[in-house]
């Protein structure tokens, strides 16, 4: 469970895991909005406090109704969830403690792969084995 109360707070999960709240806005904000309509229940929720943050740093980010209720659905779960919180029990996962590595689109810049399926460096390595052009290939 991620609860981010501050912009230089990180996710540990998903694509951006090991990166700040503060980087994610600046990269792809579009992932902030994903998060929150699509990360089921409380795995990821945005304090109040972050939320201001972001209101005042980026105040070109959108905040629609939908967004700030699915939040305020998520922060309801997640006190929920606290509720039964066991103060031995250790919620931190150590295997996030890297640096944030934000996705590189420099190796294969003009390939099909990466500039018109969106695919990072680091995919065409691991999906592709490498080879931008097996793209077609992918079921």
């Amino acid at each position: 469970m991620t609860y981010i109360e501050h912009l230089d707070d990180k996710f540990n999960f998903g694509k951006f895991a090991r990166c700040t709240f503060g980087e994610v806005v600046e990269y792809n904000p579009e992932y902030i909005s994903w998060v929150v309509e699509n990360v089921s229940g409380a795995i990821c929720v945005f304090a109040d406090s972050v939320i201001e943050e972001l209101r005042l740093l980026f105040p070109q980010f959108e905040i629609s109704p939908a967004f700030e209720a699915m939040r305020n659905q998520r922060i309801a779960e997640y006190e929920y969830m606290e509720e039964g919180y066991n103060e031995n029990e250790d919620f931190y996962d150590h295997r996030f403690n890297d640096e944030c590595e934000l996705p590189t689109y420099e190796r294969y810049a003009g390939s099909y792969a990466q500039n018109e399926m969106g695919y990072s460096d680091d995919d065409i390595d691991t999906i592709f084995d490498g080879d931008a052009s097996a793209y077609w290939n992918i079921d």
